[in-house]
């Protein structure tokens, strides 16, 4: 399934996850004004950007990739918080993607 949205390997993580919520419908001016709820929406959707962000910058400070050795160091709570934070974010991404009434289909190509 194809968005409309052209990307490189070379592109920042903390560039794409806005830019994937903005194509999706997903940031907080594709929330419409009329829908119930629509403030509480767009700052949760905002909170999702951030939290994509805030696991982007622990995995850089806490992470073993790029080939660096390193013993883990955060604790299972804080994993668990990281790891769920994903999973909500990936959740509405997928869930979103797969709507037929989703916002990003109703846009012109």
């Amino acid at each position: 399934m194809r968005v409309g949205v052209d990307y490189t390997d070379r592109e920042d993580f903390s560039a794409l996850v806005p830019r994937a919520q903005q194509s999706l419908g997903l940031g907080a001016g594709g929330v419409d004004g009329s829908v119930d709820g629509a403030p509480s929406i767009r700052r949760i959707l905002g909170g999702l950007a951030s939290i994509a962000q805030g696991i982007d910058e622990l995995r850089n400070a806490e992470g073993g990739g790029h080939g660096r050795p390193r013993s883990p160091r955060l604790g299972v709570r804080h994993a668990r918080l990281a790891f769920n934070g994903a999973r909500t974010w990936c959740e509405i991404a997928l869930e979103t993607l797969s709507d037929p009434a989703a916002p990003w289909r109703s846009r012109p190509s």
